[in-house]
């Protein structure tokens, strides 16, 4: 920079000073005067020189700046104003920094230790000027700063695939030796085509009882938030707590949830904060850290996905990049995914014909019953969200209109319903926290006004928009206790008949305690105290569980007591459960469980197994139990399967651990039976094995990080690199790999006992050579046969490998070439060594 004249002043008036002293040794130190002494008048007349602009301390530009003590003129503000950015009123930030302004240099920082300096409150925009290191930094109020959002995605991103075929297909069976029991079976299926972010949905099934028969058959597609339906499907929306869905053959469009990604961050309330300068916002919750990020200087809006859901005041704590502290401040801050998202509405819109299930044939049959149903969401305050839905059939009509709100420590959802031909409804759902004490209530209420199309039967059995009139109460409440959980729930039923006269209500009572007694890394115990009364039946239980864990085992104890009161007669009973369980781990690669249990005392004795098998062609289990009593012995069994087949025009794939509704096949090419594990998102999610297409089933509406690494340990040359896919219902991602099995070679070469220094070494992935003592290493394929030596002699020795029985690296011992199969290098093999290694 240009700072010579100011030095050459500063040099000048040191001097001048040292003159003066020593002309002047006895005289007075200090002289009062109103105008600078001889020499000083440049330090107090106006001065140009290039300063460095800085803007929430990052460096913007340098400028020719005109500057006086206090005072400091700026020849460029509009190109300052300009780098600046993010405004909403750039006209006047340019002319509030137009002229001479104050340079405030009492605000300049004269170390990094100063406290309560750095920093400039202005109504609209000013500037320090550090004199000392010629920089300026300019500062905005925050009432003409654009907010800065945050970088949170609102839609997932379009779809991976292409056109997809998928088959899922899962049995059960069941038998009984019991006297009257029949083996029963059922095959069910869900048959899904799709391209890109558009499906076809057929779900069907096949029992002994009811045949072949299909359940929903429609057309979809869910994209950025809106999704679309058409053909035989179950109603399906919100706002609707006294009626219930029915299957109907129509059309809905409605907004979705499915395909967004912001609905963490937009449950919450927008959190904005400002900085006057660069540095990092920290945001406690309770005196605990939920959130830190840096930011620049500006009005910033916080990312609060990771806040936790709630109503509850969080402190800001705002510091600069050496971690002073510049500002605090306490905020109310409310997420809850239950209400829309703020500024939005949700809806959805439904019609078409009810259809009859109760019919006995492949495709249900429309009846002459229409039904339209609607309604829509909105946030009304940060804390309040309205809802209204209506609903229309042939014969009623009825509208629901509710509200849901929440505080720091409770919630409340109370809906009232009208129906055009007088029945009325009321529910109501409420949440409180009071310290320890945690509780929770629901009231149901329909008042059914009987209406003349209630009795007419028109042979399609089919419910109208409700049933009869009930009324249901349920309270429950939990809290701390001696190192234990205390619950204490309540619930009434009261349902009336068809002429809606009262029938008898239930209503149950039940008191749990619950405590650990002990806990290690091997063993636990737990121990359980209920009291339970239900109409005229009383019941006590208590029970212990007793756990111990080794490796791959689980065993488990569980004794208990129990008396129970019935119409006036008392029975007890005392029992005990011996159990344990076994889990394969890493042993297989596939999933292998198993667990089996004995129980005895008063009553009856049982003896139960199952064993569940899942790998990269299904899943399976069965499960038996026997039961014995004085009279008779009963055996149950059951078992179940599932698998899936699916293409994408180019690749077959049958199998997976688990039901697809979209999946990855995963190609991998290498070695025969050689195994790696799929994960994704970080996580083991399956395995594929070479030469066979591996099926990884996978949620939809998600995007995926997906990698392998190997199951084994033998070393492979393979693309460790994360792929990237996004998944809507149907779709079918191929990710093809190549995986090389690799060894290392390891030895050290003579010629006629003498190291063998400096000679190149081919057959690896690359070449390699021996260093001074002959020492050499090798990466190459495990299927490689032999080495190739050049020697400086312009010979080629021939060095047989090995192939490993297990591990991956081979110890070659010391080889003297002198015994090796040499032969003269051929100038052709020559000239392609040499443009190898020209290329290399």
């Amino acid at each position: 920079m240009r700072r010579w004249k100011c030095i050459v002043n500063l040099l000048y008036a040191f001097s001048m000073c040292a003159v003066s002293h020593m002309a002047f040794a006895n005289a007075p130190v200090f002289l009062a005067a109103t105008n600078p002494p001889a020499g000083f008048e440049d330090l107090s007349s106006t001065q140009q020189s290039l300063v460095d602009i800085y803007f929430g301390n990052r460096y913007i530009g340098s400028q020719l700046a005109s500057f006086s003590p206090g005072i400091i003129e700026l020849p460029n503000p509009t190109e300052l104003v300009r780098q600046i950015g993010n405004l909403n009123d750039p006209t006047l930030i340019v002319s509030t920094l137009t002229g001479e302004l104050n340079s405030h240099s009492d605000r300049v920082c004269l170390n990094d230790s100063s406290q309560n300096c750095g920093i400039l409150e202005t109504p609209v925009a000013g500037v320090i000027f550090d004199e000392s290191r010629f920089r300026v930094d300019i500062f905005i109020n925050r009432r003409f700063m654009l907010t800065r959002a945050a970088d949170v995605r609102k839609y997932l991103p379009p779809s991976d695939a292409g056109f997809a075929l998928m088959q899922n297909f899962s049995a059960a069976v069941s038998g009984s030796t019991a006297e009257g029991s029949d083996n029963s079976y059922t095959l069910n299926g869900l048959t899904m085509a799709a391209w890109e972010e558009n499906s076809l949905y057929w779900s069907w099934d096949y029992a002994d009882t009811s045949h072949f028969s299909v359940n929903q058959l429609y057309g979809q597609r869910d994209f950025e938030g809106i999704e679309y339906n058409a053909g035989l499907l179950s109603t399906s929306g919100f706002g609707f707590n006294l009626t219930s869905d029915q299957p109907m053959v129509g059309l809905r469009i409605n907004s979705s949830n499915n395909t967004r990604e912001d609905l963490d961050f937009s449950g919450g309330m927008p959190v904005t904060v400002f900085l006057p300068t660069r540095g990092r916002v920290e945001v406690r919750k309770d005196d605990r850290l939920i959130d830190s990020e840096f930011f620049e200087a500006g009005s910033q809006q916080l990312d609060t996905s990771s806040f936790p859901s709630g109503a509850y005041d969080i402190d800001i704590r705002i510091l600069d990049e050496s971690g002073n502290l510049i500002t605090t401040e306490t905020r109310f801050f409310a997420k809850q995914s239950q209400i829309p998202p703020s500024g939005e509405w949700l809806f959805f819109m439904e019609t078409g014909r009810v259809v009859n299930r109760q019919v006995d044939k492949a495709l249900p049959e429309l009846t002459e019953q229409w039904l339209t149903r609607a309604g829509a969401s909105r946030r009304v305050l940060d804390t309040l969200a309205a809802t209204g839905a209506v609903a229309i059939n042939n014969d009623d009509a009825l509208m629901e209109f509710g509200l849901y709100h929440f505080g720091y420590r409770y919630e409340i959802s109370p809906s009232l319903m009208l129906a055009d031909n007088g029945s009325k409804g009321f529910t109501v759902n409420s949440r409180l926290n009071l310290g320890d004490l945690s509780l929770s209530g629901n009231y149901r209420r329909l008042w059914h006004n009987k209406s003349l199309t209630d009795d007419v039967d028109d042979g399609n059995n089919i419910p109208g928009l409700f049933g009869n009139a009930f009324e249901q109460h349920s309270l429950s409440a939990s809290m701390p206790l001696f190192d234990g959980s205390l619950g204490y729930r309540y619930s009434l039923n009261q349902g009336f008949d068809d002429s809606n006269d009262p029938l008898d209500p239930t209503r149950t009572h039940s008191l749990d305690y619950r405590r650990t007694l002990f806990r290690t890394f091997d063993y636990d115990g737990d121990m359980t105290l209920s009291l339970g009364k239900s109409s005229d039946t009383r019941i006590g239980l208590v029970s212990f569980s007793f756990r111990y864990r080794d490796d791959h085992w689980d065993f488990r104890a569980t004794p208990r007591a129990e008396i129970s009161k019935r119409d006036g007669v008392t029975d007890r009973s005392e029992r005990l459960r011996i159990s344990t369980s076994w889990d394969d781990g890493d042993l297989l690669d596939g999933d292998l469980r198993f667990n089996a249990g004995l129980e005895g005392g008063t009553g009856d004795e049982r003896l139960d197994s199952s064993v569940q098998y899942a790998n990269h062609y299904g899943r399976a289990s069965f499960s038996a139990s026997h039961t014995r009593s004085s009279d008779s012995s009963i055996t149950s069994w059951g078992g179940s399967m599932s698998t899936s087949f699916l293409t994408d025009g180019k690749v077959f794939a049958l199998g997976g651990e688990e039901r697809a509704e979209s999946a990855l096949v995963v190609n991998l090419d290498g070695r025969s039976g050689d195994v790696f594990d799929v994960k994704v998102n970080g996580q083991r999610r399956g395995y594929a094995i070479a030469g066979s297409p591996s099926i990884i089933a996978l949620s939809p509406y998600e995007q995926y990080r997906v990698s392998l690494s190997p199951a084994g340990e033998t070393l492979y040359s393979f693309d460790e690199r994360e792929k990237t896919v996004t998944l809507y219902p149907g779709n079918v991602v191929t990710l093809d790999y190549e995986a090389i099995p690799l060894q290392l070679l390891f030895g050290r070469l003579l010629f006629n006992g003498q190291p063998l220094e400096g000679a190149r070494i081919n057959g690896g992935l690359f070449p390699g050579s021996t260093d001074d003592i002959g020492m050499f290493q090798l990466e190459t394929r495990s299927d490689v046969g032999n080495l190739q030596v050049e020697l400086h002699n312009g010979w080629l020795c021939q060095l047989p490998v090995k192939p490993l029985d297990a591990g991956y690296v081979l110890q070659m011992g010391t080889i003297d070439l002198a015994d090796a199969q040499c032969a003269p290098l051929l100038e052709g093999q020559l000239a392609i060594t040499k443009r190898e290694e020209v290329s290399q």
